[in-house]
């Protein structure tokens, strides 16, 4: 359903220095100095299938968000392609996706129910936005559908004519998932949707969440900082260091098997009932690389990685297969992937 090749948005940053400054600099030294970028998403690759729920992982700043908006056309790309369904999305602008039918079929649920819905909208008004803009539908035409929905996500047709502000935050989150699925889209992306819930709201609407999959055939692409969640929902698992990937396999494949040292920093911090075996925490000491013009021959993780070397500094590493679906960019992934086998 969704193949991306090469995708990257890069930011163009101020250094301080005039155009005019920076031109003679230029001028003198008999070479143009690049002006710096930030490479927010930098030659991602990755494919979704029909069905098929993928999740997208990694600590803040690694490009998740900006993943999401370009997939979603909410922002330009830098470079790469968006196929969706054979058609390159990304070459399309903005604006005129917005009337193309591809607007309808991919759907956004935001991070956060509150903010994500107009106050002076109710309940009705919300589900029923995308079927007057996309399917040119009247009021009259869209009250079946809307009610057909609130059904669908377990929301009160009773509460349908209340204001977000007199609705729960769960309320407010079904809303949400219902006005996704109102023009039928076949591709859903869930951008961290059930992070600013309470826990217990949040086991409902993830239920919720994987029994429409199941209902509906669609496809997800689910963004979380909760690996436990993507572990439980996802088929497949994406990590992201940085504006890249570093790993990607199925779900038993990258927590089971992970062979790169980021992703099992990651799952060694997740939190484990008193019945679950103890796993050592991995510690990172030292920040993040500047995602400003990174050097093209460090890896990115190179100064928090445990293992760091002289290679790590002189070659970047791309990924490396290690089995069926299942890759991860690091020199010494096959000896990652043995030490996570061996501690079970």
């Amino acid at each position: 359903m969704l193949d991306i090749q090469g995708l990257s948005k890069l930011y163009p940053v101020s250094d301080g220095e005039s155009a005019p400054m920076r031109a003679l600099r230029g001028w003198a030294r008999h070479q143009p100095r690049p002006a710096p970028k930030l490479h927010a998403v930098d030659d991602v690759s990755f494919t979704i299938g029909t069905g098929e729920s993928v999740g997208l992982v990694g600590e803040s700043g690694c490009g998740k968000s900006t993943l999401v908006s370009l997939i979603t056309r909410l922002i330009e790309p830098s470079a790469g392609t968006i196929l969706f369904e054979g058609k390159d999305i990304a070459a399309i602008n903005t604006r005129a996706f917005a009337r193309t039918p591809e607007r309808g079929a991919i759907q956004v649920v935001f991070q956060d129910p509150h903010d994500s819905l107009n106050p002076r909208h109710s309940a009705f008004d919300a589900i029923a936005e995308p079927l007057r803009r996309l399917k040119k539908r009247s009021t009259a035409e869209c009250r079946p559908r809307v009610a057909e929905l609130a059904r669908d996500v377990g929301f009160p047709e009773e509460l349908l004519d209340r204001l977000p502000h007199q609705l729960s935050g769960g309320q407010k989150a079904r809303v949400n998932i219902a006005r996704a699925l109102a023009p039928e889209p076949r591709l859903l992306v869930l951008d961290e949707p059930t992070s600013a819930l309470d826990v217990s709201v949040q086991a409902v609407i993830l239920k919720l969440l994987d029994d429409l999959r199941t209902r509906l055939g669609i496809s997800y692409l689910f963004v979380s900082h909760d690996l436990n969640v993507v572990r439980l929902l996802c088929d497949r698992v994406i990590v992201m260091y940085l504006g890249r990937i570093v790993e990607t396999g199925t779900a038993e494949q990258v927590f089971e098997q992970a062979a790169h040292p980021y992703t099992r920093a990651l799952i060694s911090a997740i939190p484990r009932t008193i019945e679950e075996s103890p796993v050592e925490r991995i510690h990172l000491p030292g920040d993040p690389r500047s995602p400003v013009n990174p050097d093209p021959n460090v890896c990115r993780f190179y100064g928090r990685c445990p293992r760091g070397v002289d290679l790590c500094q002189e070659s970047e590493p791309r990924l490396l297969s290690m089995a069926p679906e299942h890759s991860a960019a690091c020199h010494f992934a096959e000896e990652v992937q043995e030490s996570a086998l061996a501690q079970g």
